[in-house]
């Protein structure tokens, strides 16, 4: 069974060393605009909050979570092997999070060719396109 745990920001330091490598790994395979020391700041700010996914008492993932008003946005995601139910089962937990908190819209960019076959799958839909000049 996956349980999804929210990480309060006292053990934001606790958990980063589990955390970063993901994170790493996220900007290694995608030109996403921000660095991994924005995500602790944010995270250690509280604009932004970290859910860890435990299997058996094991961890096998993490969700960064930004509240953006009415919106909650997807801002990483990672899972140990790129398990997909794990992220599944993430997107149903923050999805019912996300209406329990009266919020209209879950988001989430990426840069990867592959999340445009698989968002659709999840209900996303395409919001916005983006020109750079």
């Amino acid at each position: 069974m996956t349980e999804f745990n929210f990480v309060p920001q006292q053990e934001i330091r606790n958990w980063w060393p589990t955390i970063k490598p993901g994170l790493d790994e996220i900007k290694l395979k995608s030109p996403e605009p921000w660095i991994v020391e924005d995500v602790y700041v944010d995270l250690f700010n509280q604009k932004s909050m970290l859910w860890i996914a435990l299997e058996n008492m094991h961890f096998v993932g993490f969700f960064i979570l930004q509240p953006l008003g009415h919106e909650v946005h997807v801002w990483a995601a990672w899972t140990l092997e790129n398990d997909y139910q794990v992220v599944e089962k993430g997107l149903q937990f923050i999805k019912n999070m996300a209406r329990n908190s009266n919020a209209k819209y879950l988001t989430f960019s990426s840069h990867r060719r592959g999340w445009d076959r698989r968002a659709k799958a999840y209900g996303f839909r395409p919001r916005k396109w983006i020109c750079e000049v």
